[in-house]
C-alpha cells in the first residue's frame, strides 16, 4: 500500500511541475517577451513570490518519491521508468537553480537599483530558453511517472 501511495504523490508532483511550467511557457513567457524593460522587470519580480517557495518544495518531494520508486518499484521496467522520471525531475531542479533562479536574482537587483544593462533583452531571451528546457524535462518526468505506474501496477 505504501508504494502506490508514493507513486500517487510522485505523479501529482510531476504533474504539478509540468502543468505549472507548461502554463508559464504558453501564457506567461509570451506576455513577458512583449513587455518593455521596466514593465517586464516589475512583472517578472511580482511573479516570482507566487512560484517560490512552492515549486522548489514540490520538486523536492518529487525527488524523494522518485528515488524511492526507482529503487523499490515492482519490476525492472517500472524501476527504469521511475528512474527516467526522476532524471527529468533532476533536470527541472538543475535548470531552475543554475539558470532561472540566478537570472531572477539579477533582474531583482537591477530593478531595485533602477539600472538595467544594455543586454537585458538577452537575459530575457535566455530566461525564456531555460524555462522551455525545464518545461520539457517536467513533461518528460510526468509522462515517465505515468508509464512507471502503468508498468508497476497494470
Amino acid at each position: 500500500m505504501l508504494l502506490p501511495t508514493v507513486a500517487a504523490v510522485f505523479v501529482m508532483c510531476t504533474g504539478t511541475l509540468a502543468g505549472a511550467l507548461v502554463a508559464v511557457e504558453r501564457a506567461v513567457v509570451p506576455m513577458l517577451l512583449s513587455l518593455a524593460r521596466q514593465t517586464w522587470s516589475e512583472v517578472h519580480r511580482l511573479l516570482d513570490p507566487g512560484f517560490d517557495p512552492l515549486m522548489p518544495r514540490v520538486n523536492k518531494v518529487a525527488l524523494a518519491a522518485g528515488l524511492a520508486l526507482a529503487l523499490l518499484a515492482p519490476g525492472a521496467a517500472a524501476k527504469a521508468a521511475f528512474a527516467a522520471a526522476l532524471a527529468g525531475v533532476v533536470g527541472v531542479a538543475l535548470v531552475s537553480e543554475l539558470r532561472n533562479v540566478r537570472m531572477n536574482r539579477r533582474v531583482d537587483a537591477w530593478a531595485r537599483a533602477g539600472e538595467y544593462p544594455e543586454t537585458w533583452t538577452e537575459l530575457r531571451s535566455d530566461w525564456a530558453r531555460a524555462n522551455r528546457t525545464r518545461t520539457a524535462f517536467a513533461v518528460f518526468a510526468f509522462l515517465a511517472a505515468l508509464g512507471g505506474c502503468a508498468l508497476a501496477w497494470a
